[in-house]
């Protein structure tokens, strides 16, 4: 089962960028646009896990959101990764302070006290809005794709109100997201 954690959002991005991500959608093929009701800011990726893998990964999403509150992210200027010369994903990026910090690692702890996959990377925190197809992007419309990125409208402050372990299910159009933990966190 592939898997992943993210934030649980009581006031989500989604509507904010909808119309955003639409006309994305309809003027930029060569990309992959992220629907509204797949955004998430990632926690981590944990791949294919088999039962008791993904038992033990709820058992660790439960113990990082122990004892810990909820709190606001603001969101913040996009960007592409790896670079604007040759853009592969677009993303929103985040401001979530401390708490996201210390979230991310409590989830690490307990992921890698469970023995299960930890990235090795460091944590860089944003909001997948789009991924460019395989075929790439030609100079021309890598430049447009990049300053269409200024166009992004403004996005309310999000709270986050829990960590979600979720199984995606690829293949046959966009990926599913299905929620199998949630843990909540404690209200301020």
């Amino acid at each position: 089962m592939r898997c992943f954690i993210a934030l649980g959002l009581e006031e989500g991005p989604a509507s904010s960028l909808a119309p955003w991500l639409e006309s994305t959608r309809e003027r930029f093929k060569e990309l992959a646009v992220i629907p509204p009701g797949n955004l998430h800011l990632t926690l981590a990726f944990l791949g294919d896990l088999g039962l008791e893998a993904v038992e033990a990964a709820g058992a660790a999403v439960v113990e990082a959101a122990k004892e810990r509150r909820g709190w606001t992210l603001r969101w913040s200027g996009a960007g592409v990764f790896p670079t604007p010369s040759r853009p592969r994903v677009l993303w929103l990026g985040v401001d979530g302070g401390d708490a996201l910090v210390d979230a991310h690692r409590a989830l690490i702890v307990a992921l890698a006290a469970s023995r299960l996959p930890v990235e090795e990377r460091p944590y860089r925190p944003h909001l997948t809005l789009a991924r460019v197809r395989r075929l790439g992007l030609s100079p021309e419309r890598r430049n447009e794709v990049v300053t269409h990125l200024g166009t992004l409208p403004a996005v309310e402050p999000s709270r986050v109100v829990s960590l979600v372990l979720y199984q995606s299910r690829l293949g046959g159009g966009p990926a599913v997201h299905i929620p199998l933990v949630t843990a909540p966190l404690a209200t301020p």
